[in-house]
C-alpha cells in the first residue's frame, strides 16, 4: 500500500502504512521523512512507548505467543535477518526525527485507556477463544504469500472475536482524535499499522468526529456467552495472556528481559 495524503483544514497528513517487524520498512520511513519534510511525526504506538523505544538498550524481548507466531511466519518469507523488534519503522522514525529536531508523538491509546477498553470489551470466554486461536496458529502457521497477507490474515482471525474487534476500533478512534488535535501543524507524517490505515483514512476524509471516550468497566464480569456456557466448566486461568499484546498491532516495549 502506497502512502496517501489527506488534507484536513490547512494540514497535510501523510499516512504511511507499515508492517510491524520488517527491516525493509526502515529505509522507506527514512526516505519519506526526507522527501515529505513533516513538522510532526505520529506513530501508531502509545505515548509511553516513544521514550521506551528511544531508550531501548538493544537487549532481547520476552515475546508473546502472537509475536512468535507472527515473526516466524514473516521469517519464512523474508529470512531471519529481515525481521526485528522493536519495529524498525518506528525506531528509524524516532532516530531520523530526533536528528532533524522533528517532534515525534504516539497517537495510539495510552496504557490506562487500553486497559479500560480491554476490560470493557473482552469477556473471559472471548479470551479463551483467542487462546484456542493462538494454539491453532502455532500448529498451522499463518497463511500468506506476502507480509501484507500474513498480517491481514492474522488480524482478521483475531477480529472475528467481537471484543477484540471493538478493541481495535477503539484504538483507531483514539488515533484519529489524537491526530486532529495537532492540526496547527502544516505537515504531519503518520506511520500507521497496515491493517488500520483504511479506517483511519476514512475518518480523516469524512471529517466526522470519532472521539474516543474511555469506556466504563463492566459492572458484571460475566458475558452472555459465559452464561450460556456455564455447564462446560472451562478453566481459563492457565491461558497465557499479556494485556499489552491483546492485538498484534499493539507493540509491547515493556517486556524486555531483565
Amino acid at each position: 500500500m502506497e502512502p496517501q495524503t489527506v488534507t484536513v483544514g490547512n494540514t497535510q497528513i501523510r499516512i504511511l502504512p507499515t508492517i510491524k517487524g520488517l527491516v525493509s520498512e526502515a529505509k522507506i520511513v527514512e526516505d519519506e521523512i526526507n522527501s515529505f519534510e513533516p513538522n510532526l511525526v505520529a506513530l501508531s504506538v502509545g505515548p509511553e512507548e516513544i521514550d521506551g523505544t528511544r531508550k531501548w538498550d538493544g537487549q532481547p524481548y520476552d515475546m508473546s505467543g502472537w509475536d512468535e507466531i507472527y515473526g516466524l511466519s514473516l521469517r519464512k518469507l523474508v529470512g531471519d535477518d529481515g525481521v526485528r523488534l522493536p519495529p524498525p519503522s518506528f525506531t528509524k522514525a524516532i532516530k531520523i526525527s530526533d536528528s532533524k529536531n522533528i517532534e515525534v508523538i504516539g497517537i495510539d491509546m495510552d496504557e490506562e485507556s487500553f486497559t479500560q477498553s480491554y476490560t470493557s470489551n473482552v469477556s473471559t470466554w472471548q479470551l479463551y477463544r483467542r487462546g484456542r486461536l493462538e494454539k491453532r496458529m502455532v500448529k498451522n502457521g499463518i497463511e500468506g504469500k506476502t507480509p501484507e497477507e500474513i498480517v491481514t490474515n492474522m488480524e482478521n482471525s483475531i477480529r472475528e472475536i467481537q471484543g477484540f474487534a471493538q478493541l481495535e476500533e477503539d484504538r483507531v478512534k483514539a488515533m484519529y482524535t489524537n491526530l486532529v488535535t495537532h492540526l496547527d501543524q502544516e505537515k504531519i507524517l503518520a506511520i500507521i499499522d497496515f491493517t488500520n490505515v483504511e479506517v483511519l483514512r476514512k475518518y480523516l476524509i469524512s471529517g466526522k468526529p470519532a472521539k474516543f471516550k474511555k469506556p466504563k468497566p463492566k459492572k458484571s464480569l460475566k458475558s452472555k456467552e459465559q452464561k450460556k456456557d456455564t455447564k462446560s466448566s472451562v478453566n481459563v486461568t492457565n491461558i497465557y495472556y499479556n494485556i499489552k499484546d491483546s492485538v498484534i498491532n499493539k507493540s509491547d516495549l515493556s517486556n524486555k528481559k531483565k
